[in-house]
């Protein structure tokens, strides 16, 4: 396998280059013991890099050096040599067609006799046979029967002969050229906003695109690709005929510049074509818009978060600009004011009264009536815990009886909890606090919908304290 590749560096300068393996197997026979390998042939890589000079059609001067080296399993050889190789000649074409070639070739590493003068030389070999052996042999100078190099140099001659195309005469591109560009408008209007109409007489486009149609000519017919530049607005589509989309330009003039490209870029001659965008007298019409008012979403709580209502207008005049002035009827508004959306601080003594917002807003056509608008939010009363009964010194009982009227307090309400907070001394608090627990358990009450709380010692006696504290109430405290 032979790689090889070429270069132009200059008109007159060509570089070529190959390098290369070959794979050499070896040569075998077969005996009556065997087969054995009788020569075992070295691979070789090749290598070479070649200039040459066409100076004209005529004469072409070459310079190549050459190598190959012997690589790999072999049979031994003393005397083995690589060849490098350095050539110079030339070629010469009376004709197209013919070629008359002649180099030398110079061998640089050849085996003469000054290989030899300064060496020493001793082989080794096995002798066959029965009980086997070796013998040495020891020489210096030219080795007895080998015939040294007097001329390894050498004359290459070559003749080719073969078929050539006739040369042919350097193309030369014909510019295309556009002859003429034709836009279907020479003036455009800018368009109302939403909202707003043409003034009466007014006379205003319906869009902003004009159609652009482009004759080109090509000498040589070539394929053309149309090239636009414009200074405004966009080129929508490709080819001869496209649209020039002026939507958002501003008043003033506005040009177009066509040219073709034929391969060789836009070589040719162009068309340039202007056009003026003017302005649209327009004025407003009056459209309403529509307004809502929605207020907090999900529960609410005097005190709590916030309250937030919200105004939605939709529709009506899209350049005005709505104001919002709001009011409201409890509670205080903590940010939003002019703005679409307000939030309204409430205290607890607002619980179990009704909170209204109302927006009135401005900036709409004098002909629009609805302007103002409300939403309004209950806020319900808020829950807290109930005391359901208080008493001091008691027979067990009525402790009994006042526990059973607490049980049914706390079975009316499912999801309150009971909280009994005892007063007294630490003996007092045990003693009343096991007589209630010995009664839940003797009545098989629920023990788990009560909480136990000690009070301290007030200094007046026993005294225990019946709650019910509904879900999400924060119990009471002791008293001090």
């Amino acid at each position: 396998m032979v790689l090889f590749g070429d270069a132009r560096l200059a008109k007159y300068l060509n570089v070529s280059g190959n390098l290369g393996y070959i794979y050499n197997s070896s040569v075998k026979a077969e005996f009556a013991s065997g087969d054995f390998t009788i020569l075992d042939r070295p691979d070789e890589v090749l290598a070479g890099i070649g200039i040459d000079f066409p100076v004209n059609r005529y004469f072409q001067p070459i310079l190549e050096f050459r190598s190959t080296q012997y690589v790999g399993g072999r049979t031994p050889n003393a005397f083995e040599n690589s060849p490098l190789d350095g050539l110079a000649g030339a070629r010469v074409y009376p004709t197209r067609y013919i070629s008359l070639g002649a180099a030398y070739r110079y061998h640089f590493n050849q085996q003469d006799r000054d290989s030899f003068d300064e060496d020493s030389f001793r082989t080794t070999a096995t002798v066959p046979g029965t009980g086997g052996g070796t013998f040495t042999s020891t020489f210096t100078g030219v080795p007895s029967g080998f015939a040294t190099s007097t001329d390894p140099h050498g004359f290459i001659f070559q003749v080719t002969a073969g078929r050539r195309n006739a040369r042919k005469a350097e193309v030369v591109n014909k510019f295309a050229d556009v002859t003429n560009v034709e836009l279907s408008e020479t003036q455009v209007t800018t368009q109302c906003a939403t909202g707003e109409q043409p003034k009466a007489g007014a006379t205003c486009s319906a869009d902003m695109a004009v159609n652009v149609t482009t004759t080109a000519v090509d000498p040589e017919n070539d394929v053309l690709t149309y090239n636009y530049t414009v200074s405004g607005g966009r080129i929508v589509g490709q080819g001869a005929n496209v649209s020039w989309d002026l939507t958002g330009a501003q008043p003033g003039t506005y040009t177009i510049t066509v040219g073709v490209d034929d391969g060789c870029g836009v070589c040719g001659k162009t068309q340039t074509k202007t056009i003026t965008v003017a302005t649209c007298e327009c004025e407003v019409v009056c459209t309403c818009p529509t307004l809502d008012v929605t207020g907090p979403a999900g529960d609410v709580t005097a005190g709590g978060e916030p309250l937030t209502f919200t105004a939605n207008v939709s529709g009506g005049n899209q350049q005005t600009t709505v104001t919002y002035n709001w009011t409201v009827s409890g509670g205080t508004i903590t940010e939003g004011q002019g703005t679409p959306v307000i939030r309204v601080a409430t205290t607890a003594a607002e619980a179990g009264t009704t909170i209204t917002a109302t927006v009135e807003i401005g900036g709409v056509c004098d002909a629009c009536t609805e302007r103002t608008k409300s939403a309004s939010v209950q806020i319900p009363k808020q829950e807290t815990f109930t005391e359901i009964d208080r008493f001091t010194t008691e027979n067990r009982d009525g402790v009994r009886a006042r526990l059973d009227n607490f049980y049914v307090q706390l079975n009316n309400n499912p999801t309150a909890t009971g909280l009994i907070i005892n007063y007294g001394t630490e003996r007092e608090i045990n003693a009343r606090e096991k007589l209630i627990r010995d009664a839940i358990a003797f009545r098989n009450l629920d023990a788990s919908r009560v909480t136990f709380v000690r009070g301290g010692d007030k200094g007046t006696g026993i005294e225990t304290v019946f709650f019910l504290v509904p879900a999400g109430v924060t119990p009471p405290t002791p008293e001090q």
